[in-house]
């Protein structure tokens, strides 16, 4: 009796074990097949656009890469003095911003907006200081477009 309950509890995991591989092997197919009509490449592209603008003090640049949504909820003057007095110091104070970084998908449930990609860099600043920077990029009536910029 002791046996053939081991056995069973052995085949049930060896069962769970074979769904969760067959799992995630279809979570990676996924993720390819959400890479390749989502390419984050695009999306990071117009990240490094915004930054170059910034560091020119482009501000119009930098409007033509901001989100529509982002533009009517702050107000062009509003968000024109925020690029001005805010972002265009904290980006042309990093030295350096990181290639790597997470990147995080979202999807239109989760930003309303439309699905892009959140890309996490690190700034390097002064003296070999470091603060974490945020880009969330989305695709916006089929437009590729930055939506929010953070330090932190």
């Amino acid at each position: 009796m002791l046996i053939s309950r081991i056995i069973i509890l052995a085949l049930t995991i060896f069962s769970l074990q074979a769904c969760n591989a067959m799992k995630g092997q279809s979570d990676m197919e996924n993720i390819v097949r959400l890479m390749e009509t989502n390419s984050p490449a695009k999306y990071e592209a117009v990240m490094h656009s915004f930054v170059k603008s910034a560091k020119s003090s482009d501000i119009d640049k930098m409007i033509a890469l901001t989100s529509e949504v982002t533009i009517k909820q702050m107000g062009i003057d509003a968000l024109k003095r925020h690029y001005q007095k805010d972002t265009i110091p904290a980006l042309k104070a990093c030295v350096k911003i990181s290639e790597g970084g997470d990147i995080v998908y979202i999807d239109e449930s989760q930003a309303k907006i439309g699905s892009g990609w959140v890309y996490h860099k690190t700034c390097t600043y002064g003296e070999n200081e470091t603060v974490g920077i945020r880009f969330v990029i989305l695709k916006e009536n089929g437009r590729i477009a930055l939506t929010s910029f953070g330090l932190g």
